[in-house]
């Protein structure tokens, strides 16, 4: 990582600011070939961290090119670690690629996408989880998200893993002492003590991996699915919910044939809502991928709204709903609410395990507030939401399932009485797994992986 690479860290198009950065040994040395006072005298020295108002000039045609605030951030305490120059320039797609252009044409080579991230990973500057955490910053799209993010950023996930990663580490070592000084007659941690002290770190770690569901909705938002049988109401119920007519509403059964994927925002988190095909006995051919394909939607949804006509007799079709989601994560909606009723709700109950049930008429937009509360109540859990340290991305949770199976393995081993060979691998290996998530043991595919999500300038 000696050269030096250079990006626009703005977004492309007109704006006030434009911020040109570039990071790495030369950045010091370009920047003074390049950067002049506001009459065009020549600058011999820069001081860090400190702003510094001039002009980019073209050096051998002695052109001004744009009045700019230059920054320096000397090594290491910056950004990447390195020597870091930040130029904001007048807003505009000319100007910032004209002095893009300058400072590539002095050494620079263009950054690749997360390259800075990548190199303050890389010195040391974050680990890789808080590396993980910039990109849901910049891609935070609500409340929660982003405080979500900058908790991970500010390093209290790692904080943990740090933590756990240490205890285990403790009893290793007295494992490892024991098995290179069997008959020294010294004294070491008993199998009793470690196999508590294990015991206490999986529990963590098990707790750890009960918030992602909860850390995934935070970043990515909740997946809702609307299900019920044809001329329920799911695609009405959909457009009231976005206030806008965006499903197709008729009165003829079947009018959905294909899953429809929509975004809402309640409260503080993203919802994605999915209308499907409705699910019935005896389909026609056209409407068989469709249920599939609503069937698909149910199963990775985080929430299915199940909803009811209760204007029309319950029939077969509601029976086949009420057992497709009889282990799903489930709110039960009654609607036609404005039409007379044909079926008492005990009728219901006696169908689905239920407590909560919401009354709503989509085609008046009545009830609407009491679902929106229900909705957010159940997709969020407060009781896990409030805490601080959770986890959301796929590759944090596999490596603590990981960790915590070979925690396991240790245990038994402890507990049968085996040789310390046998605990000392298995509880290697999840000091392994625990040590990925923080980047401490990392490919060098998993690093492109993560940081070609990245915009070029970050």
């Amino acid at each position: 990582m000696s050269d030096t690479i250079a990006a626009i860290a703005t977004p492309i198009g007109e704006g006030g600011v434009t911020i040109i950065r570039f990071s790495g040994t030369d950045s010091l040395s370009i920047a003074l070939k390049l950067f002049y006072t506001p009459s065009g005298k020549s600058i011999k020295k820069l001081y860090p961290n400190k702003a510094h108002f001039g002009s980019i000039y073209e050096p051998t045609t002695r052109k001004c090119v744009d009045e700019v605030v230059l920054t320096w951030f000397k090594n290491p305490k910056s950004y990447t670690g390195e020597d870091v120059v930040e130029i904001s320039a007048h807003g505009g797609t000319f100007v910032s690629s004209r002095i893009l252009g300058l400072v590539l044409d002095h050494g620079a080579r263009l950054a690749e996408p997360g390259e800075f991230t990548r190199r303050a990973f890389m010195n040391g500057r974050i680990d890789l989880s808080q590396a993980e955490a910039v990109a849901d910053l910049i891609s935070a799209a609500s409340d929660k998200a982003l405080q979500a993010a900058i908790m991970q950023l500010k390093g209290l996930l790692s904080q943990k893993i740090t933590r756990l990663y240490d205890r285990l580490l403790f009893v290793l070592g007295q494992v490892e002492a024991t098995i290179d000084f069997p008959e020294e007659g010294l004294d070491f941690q008993k199998r009793e003590a470690s196999i508590s002290e294990l015991k206490q770190v999986r529990e963590e770690i098990s707790d750890l991996i009960s918030t992602y569901k909860q850390g995934k909705i935070s970043r990515e938002g909740a997946s809702v699915a609307l299900l019920g049988k044809p001329n329920v109401g799911k695609s009405s119920l959909l457009n009231a919910l976005l206030q806008e007519d965006r499903a197709i509403v008729t009165p003829h059964p079947g009018t959905t044939r294909d899953t429809l994927e929509e975004k809402v925002r309640i409260k503080d988190t993203h919802i994605n809502i999915i209308d499907s095909a409705g699910l019935r006995k005896y389909p026609e051919i056209i409407e068989q991928e469709g249920i599939r394909r609503t069937r698909s939607a149910i199963e990775n949804a985080d929430l299915t709204l199940v909803i009811f006509d209760r204007s029309k007799p319950l029939d077969e079709n509601d029976d086949l709903i009420c057992k497709e989601v009889h282990d799903k994560s489930t709110l039960i909606i009654i609607n036609k609410c404005d039409l007379r009723e044909q079926w008492p709700v005990e009728n219901l109950k006696e169908k689905i395990k239920t407590d909560t049930l919401v009354f709503v008429s989509a085609k008046e937009q009545s009830g609407l507030d009491s679902l929106i509360d229900a909705i957010y109540n159940c997709v969020i859990n407060t009781e896990k939401s409030g805490e601080a340290v959770f986890i959301s991305r796929e590759r944090h949770r596999l490596n603590l399932v990981q960790a915590s199976s070979s925690l396991e393995k240790t245990l038994v081993s402890l507990e049968n009485q085996l040789s310390e060979e046998f605990v000392a691998i298995d509880l290697s290996i999840a000091m392994n797994h625990l040590a990925t998530i923080l980047g401490k043991v990392v490919e060098d595919e998993l690093l492109d992986q993560i940081f070609n999500s990245f915009c070029i300038g970050k």
